[in-house]
Formats: structure tokens, C-alpha cells, sequence
């Protein structure tokens, strides 16, 4: 069953790369700063979608003109493999379940002057990715019960209907 599920994924996925257009990305993820003082995300699929995986990078947010060289800065983040069933709900950004296939990549903290993607991918009711981007510095300006989605501070219940009307 799982692997028909996986070969379908890669047909769609396929089809999709082959007619010239990629995957809708909507901003279904909210970055916040969480009770513990650790940055945190919310993972906001529309509906009851699936999730099957979450990918967490970062890169330096300003380079001056420079072009960028793999392998010359420290990496942060991590990247999960194909697990159904992830669903939505929220977790700590540098420590997700013990349940799930996890690749970290460098250092398992946020660092300053780094700009930093969350994105999860989900194969049901029309493939789409859900997708935040945020620095350390967005995370800092934020008021109690502010999360940062859609490249601005929101309440969480301006991020619901902001999530609604992604929907």
C-alpha cells in the first residue's frame, strides 16, 4: 500500500514538473516565540490534509552581493523524510517528534543573520506546500501571542483567517 501511495505521489509530482507548473505554496506555517522562549511552529494544513514532510533550512540573510558557496557558513535546520500522517498542529522549530525520520543539518538552533524557511509538503486535495520564511529578528519583534506568517507579525486569530482565505 505504501508503495503505491509513494508511486502515485511521484506520478503527480511528475505530471505536475513535466506540464511546466510546480505545487500552489501557501503561507500555512506560523513561526513564534513560544512559552519556553524557544522559536516554535505551527504546521496549518487546510483541513484535514496530510502532511508528509517538513524541511527546515536557513541561509545568510544578507550577503552583501555575494554569491552564495555551499560549505563556507554553519548550516541550520533539518529536513524530515516521507511520513505520512505528519497532520498539523505545533512543535518546537529545533525538535520535532521522536516519531519522525529526521536529517539534521548543522547546528539545531536559531542563529542571528540568518533567514530561515519552513515548509511542509502535503499530497492530498491537490498537491501544495505551506510555507514561512523569518529571522531571528522577526521572532524578536514579536508581542506576546504574535506569530509571524506571510512575512508579517499576526495574532493567532488574524493567522486563522489569514489561513481560512489561503484555504
Amino acid at each position: 500500500m505504501r508503495r503505491a501511495w509513494l508511486t502515485g505521489t511521484a506520478v503527480l509530482v511528475a505530471a505536475g514538473v513535466l506540464a511546466g507548473c510546480s505545487p500552489p505554496r501557501y503561507h500555512l506555517i506560523a513561526a513564534y516565540n513560544g512559552d519556553d522562549g524557544k522559536p516554535w511552529i505551527m504546521l496549518a494544513p487546510c483541513g484535514r490534509t496530510d502532511i508528509t514532510s517538513v524541511d527546515v533550512s536557513s541561509w545568510p540573510s544578507d550577503r552583501n552581493g555575494s554569491p552564495y558557496t555551499p560549505g563556507t557558513e554553519e548550516l541550520s535546520g533539518w529536513r524530515s523524510g516521507f511520513d505520512p500522517g505528519i497532520g498539523g498542529g505545533s512543535l518546537p522549530l529545533f525538535d520535532p517528534p521522536a516519531s519522525w525520520s529526521v536529517r539534521p543539518d548543522g547546528e539545531q538552533r536559531i542563529l542571528p543573520g540568518r533567514q530561515y524557511s519552513v515548509e511542509f509538503y502535503s499530497p492530498e486535495d491537490g498537491v501544495y506546500y505551506g510555507q514561512v520564511y523569518f529571522t531571528a529578528e522577526d521572532l524578536a519583534g514579536l508581542e506576546p501571542g504574535e506569530v509571524w506568517a506571510g512575512d508579517r507579525a499576526l495574532t493567532r486569530k488574524e493567522f486563522r483567517e489569514y489561513r481560512a482565505d489561503e484555504c
